[in-house]
């Protein structure tokens, strides 16, 4: 493959701090655990909401995208083809992308794998121009019908006798306007650009607010709630943020980049092409149902329309929580962690808060060695696995997540095994707040 044309490697460096020098010396080993200006975690997020692309919709858990040039660099020779198994904010795919690699990226959540699809797709700002005139003109003379909301749960529109809803009625009203404007778009990137725009809008122009504990109404929301003329102030201006990326980038590589929208177990068993680095973070084993960050973005926009849908998606989600009842088996490997581990949770488990704990933190790792053993089956020989996973604790019990993936990865093979701490996570306030868990890189080699 032909190198990536320097401007597009000047344009990482100015954005991403840390782009691989495709064209000089290269220097092997682990990417550097921190590196950006303001000397954050490569593996966080801090440094990353006003960069190109990430800030198509804000996301908390995700890593920068310095940390997916920090890797690739790391390999001491270009890689041909990138892996995500848990492709979230889509870091791994732009960034390969921007850099001129063939990615394959995996996402369960159907709202996140189409802003991936987005950021990725071969959008111009011509035909932007075009769709937004033609959007607004259509707006303007929609008549709104909630009939369109119909499927959402009780609690998300406002009436009379509710206590609480998420949207105002008039807020309601122009979303279903919205909607209806979005659905008779004919091009199918188009279509899928201006739903990711008014995801990112929605929860901003709601009464609630997500942090990591899930949903939560505003203070005094009932006498501050958003407007019509809130939403579209704030889809105006997320547009023109996305559409300036779009222009600025619209002469970009256009490497083969594949979004697959499934559970990361299954997916990977159908994949057959090799990979150079395959680079994830999965979610951590700390009992949060991920999909409830989601919750509006996902009933909203008509990617879930009934309890069965969501109950569906919670199934396809790695077993690291016990919001759905679900089987739950162990490991095939070895772990004298674990062992260790699940026999002091067993022996804790009436302080637990939900006595199926153990056989969650258990299950969660059969689902990693599942991982690991497609993503082994796949790696090229010189290539990596990156890997970026957090500790938790339940009754004072600590979950010693890269400790355990290590002793599991030796089990089944793997021949480099190293890890390294990149920061230390505040454990929950029930836990005392402090700063008590460790985040760290795995790397995995044959």
């Amino acid at each position: 493959m032909r190198n990536p044309p320097e401007r597009y490697l000047q344009t990482l460096r100015e954005h991403f701090a840390q782009a691989p020098q495709w064209f000089g010396p290269q220097s092997a080993g682990q990417p550097s655990a921190r590196g950006t200006a303001t000397g954050a975690a490569l593996t966080t997020y801090q440094d990353g909401k006003e960069t190109a692309f990430q800030r198509w919709f804000h996301f908390k858990e995700a890593f920068s995208p310095e940390f997916v040039t920090a890797a690739a660099g790391s390999l001491g020779y270009r890689p041909r083809h990138v892996i995500d198994p848990f492709g979230g904010s889509g870091t791994s795919a732009i960034t390969s992308q921007l850099l001129s690699v063939d990615a394959t990226t995996v996402e369960v959540n159907p709202f996140l794998a189409d802003v991936i699809k987005a950021k990725v797709s071969p959008l111009t700002a011509d035909k932007l121009r075009s769709a937004a005139a033609d959007f607004q003109a259509q707006l303007a003379g929609m008549r709104p019908d909630l009939a369109r909301l119909d499927h959402l749960p009780a609690t998300f529109v406002e009436a009379p006798e509710k206590d609480r809803w998420i949207f105002p009625r008039d807020v309601a009203e122009r979303l279903a306007q919205y909607l209806t404007c979005i659905e008779s778009i004919e091009d199918t990137d188009v279509l899928r650009f201006f739903r990711v725009v008014l995801g990112a809008v929605l929860v901003d122009c709601s009464n609630v607010y997500v942090n990591g504990k899930g949903r939560r109404y505003r203070g005094a929301w009932k006498q501050n709630q958003p407007s019509p003329e809130r939403l579209d102030e704030f889809f105006g201006r997320q547009f023109n943020t996305s559409f300036e990326d779009v222009l600025r980038f619209e002469d970009r590589p256009r490497s083969r980049v594949t979004v697959i929208n499934g559970d990361s177990r299954s997916a990977l068993e159908q994949l057959q092409e090799e990979a150079d680095l395959i680079v994830f973070s999965p979610p951590y084993p700390n009992s949060f149902d991920y999909t409830d960050i989601y919750n509006v973005e996902l009933w909203v926009l008509g990617y879930i329309g009934s309890s069965a849908d969501n109950h569906a998606l919670r199934n396809q989600t790695l077993r690291s929580h016990v919001q759905i009842r679900r089987g739950y088996d162990g490991p095939v490997g070895e772990s004298a962690t674990l062992k260790r581990t699940l026999t002091a949770l067993g022996e804790k488990r009436q302080a637990l808060w939900a006595t199926d704990i153990p056989e969650m933190v258990g299950a969660y790792f059969r689902d990693l060695e599942r991982i690991l053993e497609q993503s082994r089956r796949l790696l090229v020989p010189n290539g990596r696995i990156m890997m970026v996973v957090g500790d938790s604790r339940y009754a004072n019990v600590r979950i010693e997540v890269a400790t355990i993936l290590a002793e599991l990865a030796r089990s089944m093979g793997f021949g480099r095994v190293t890890t390294k701490e990149v920061r230390q996570m505040r454990s929950s306030a029930q836990q005392g707040g402090e700063y008590q868990l460790s985040e760290s890189i795995v790397e995995l080699g044959h």
